[in-house]
Formats: C-alpha cells, sequence, structure tokens
C-alpha cells in the first residue's frame, strides 16, 4: 500500500511497505504531509496553550525524523562553498559550518513561530503538504544529479504523479475559506520552489536528496512563517 510505504520513508512511523510501491506512487506524498502535519498538531495541542516552542520543536522531529534537516544542513554546506567546490561539500557527510548555522536558524525559526501562531493545526498541516508537494514538484521538473536517492525516485515518476496539486490547491483552498494565510501560503509555496529549482539548476544542473530535504525544510518553515504574520 504506497501510504504506508510514503508514512515510513518520511516519518518515523513504521506502518509497513516497500520503497518500490512509494516510487511507483509518487502521487501520494502530498497526503503523505497531510497527515503528518495531523500527526505533529494534534500532538503539540497541549503545548501551544503554554507557548512552549521548543518541546513542540522536538514533537515535530519525534514525528517526521531528521532525514530532512540533515539535508538541510548538507545543502547549505555546499551553499556557502566555493563555486569550485559545492559538489564536493554535498558529497562530503561531515557536517560543516554553513550546514550548522542553517539548523540552528531552522530550529529558532521554527521555536519562535510556535510560540506565537494563533492557528497551529490548519498552519501545520497545510505547511507540511505543501513541503512534500515542493520536493514531488522539484522532482518532476529537474533531473537528478547523479545516481542517488532522488534518481531512484525520479525512475518512478508517473504523468498521473501531477494529480498531486489538485490535492494540495484544493485544501490550501478549503482553509482560505476561513484563514486567508492559506492563499499566501500558497503564493510563498510557488516562490519557494521556483527560486530553489531555479538556483540548484543553474548551480549544480540537476538535484539529489539533500536538495529535496532541504526544500521540504524551507516550504515548512517559510508557510509556518507566513501563518505568524499579523
Amino acid at each position: 500500500m504506497p501510504l504506508k510505504a510514503s508514512l515510513s520513508f518520511f516519518s518515523t512511523i513504521k506502518t509497513g511497505g516497500d520503497f518500490e510501491d512509494l516510487r511507483n506512487n509518487l502521487w501520494i506524498m502530498p497526503l503523505t504531509g497531510f497527515i503528518i502535519g495531523l500527526m505533529i498538531a494534534l500532538l503539540s495541542y497541549p503545548f501551544f496553550y503554554f507557548g512552549i516552542g521548543f518541546l513542540i520543536v522536538v514533537i515535530y522531529v519525534a514525528v517526521e525524523g531528521i532525514n530532512h534537516i540533515d539535508g538541510l544542513a548538507d545543502f547549505f554546506d555546499s551553499f556557502f562553498a566555493p563555486e569550485n567546490k559545492k559538489i564536493k561539500a554535498l558529497k562530503d557527510l561531515q557536517i560543516g559550518s554553513g550546514g550548522l548555522i542553517a539548523v540552528t536558524i531552522y530550529i529558532i525559526a521554527l521555536s519562535n513561530f510556535f510560540q506565537i501562531i494563533d492557528n497551529p493545526i490548519p498552519a501545520i498541516i497545510l505547511s507540511q503538504t505543501l513541503a512534500k508537494q515542493g520536493m514531488l514538484q522539484l522532482m518532476l521538473s529537474s533531473k537528478p544529479l547523479w545516481d542517488g536517492l532522488a534518481a531512484e525516485f525520479m525512475k518512478g515518476i508517473k504523468r498521473r504523479d501531477y494529480i498531486s496539486y489538485a490535492f494540495s490547491i484544493s485544501i490550501a483552498l478549503l482553509l482560505s475559506l476561513k484563514y486567508p494565510e492559506a492563499l499566501l501560503s500558497l503564493v510563498v509555496y510557488f516562490v519557494l520552489v521556483y527560486v530553489f529549482r531555479y538556483y540548484v539548476i543553474r548551480k549544480y544542473g540537476g538535484i539529489n536528496g539533500d536538495m529535496l530535504g532541504a526544500l521540504n525544510c524551507l516550504i515548512f518553515a517559510g508557510v509556518l512563517g507566513v501563518w505568524c504574520l499579523q
């Protein structure tokens, strides 16, 4: 079952399924994000009343895992590296100063957002839905940088994967009936994906798994930030 495989891969919840099942059904990714977001929101909900942002970050990491954050660190190590060392930095398994700074800023930003957000449940659900949609969009519109995780995923791309947009956009539009932030979230989502893709294609010529993880984190934080605007 693709949903089980997707939840097992993109979260710490081990529900079974195999990689091949997920690869052949990438359209399931935004739905997976929706479920992960719902889990994070419900588990965190009591703590929003006390404004304990860092504890909510811990819950978020406990549910989603650290793979995407690791990708964020690796990507920003490469981002800050000289032009002739970007690929080498991307392949380096050791976290450097650029990655450490990026992860620190990310954790602090999430902690602050969780402390001040007014509507955490819809915000987290939409943020996770669009984060997973962004990963899929990057795969649908790019080519792999080398044989690796992203390349393995992209071997399974099918025309039906574009159906995922209908789900993600519908969630945003439905939420916008009560929360205008949802429409701005869509705008921020598309801008982030476009700018990120433009940069990585221009600098690297393709994408890898670290870039997918980094984009997931950037969209999650970016959309959450929209919901914190007053």
